[in-house]
């Protein structure tokens, strides 16, 4: 059962990734988007949440929680906490920053216990 659950905490940490990434990508790339990016920063931070979804996704795939964990926090409290009680597409950003949260404590709920060296 456990293994199960490591799975559907993988599968679920790649689809929020993915999602992530698509989204984050469409709203750096595409102008009328809907989201006006100015400056450095704007553009700057989208393109550093679209590298985080990548690495979260990467770290999905292998079953790392703490990166995962780590690619929440970097993404969700600076940009997608401001997105969730917006009225635009981009608050699925917010939610599925959330999925990735429930993804790493799935799977660190899940991981098999080191064996110590001696």
């Amino acid at each position: 059962m456990t293994k199960v659950i490591n799975q559907v905490g993988r599968a679920l940490g790649l689809v929020c990734a993915a999602g992530l990434a698509s989204a984050w990508a469409f709203a750096l790339w595409v102008p009328s988007g809907g989201l006006t990016l100015n400056g450095i920063g704007g553009v700057g931070g989208a393109l550093m949440s679209l590298v985080l979804a990548v690495f979260a996704g990467i770290a999905s795939v292998h079953g790392h929680a703490a990166v995962i964990a780590l690619a929440f926090l970097a993404s969700f409290f600076p940009i997608g906490v401001s997105l969730l009680p917006r009225d635009h597409w981009l608050q699925w950003a917010g939610w599925l920053d959330l999925g990735l949260l429930v993804a790493a404590v799935l799977i660190w709920a899940t991981r098999r216990p080191t064996e110590a060296t001696a």
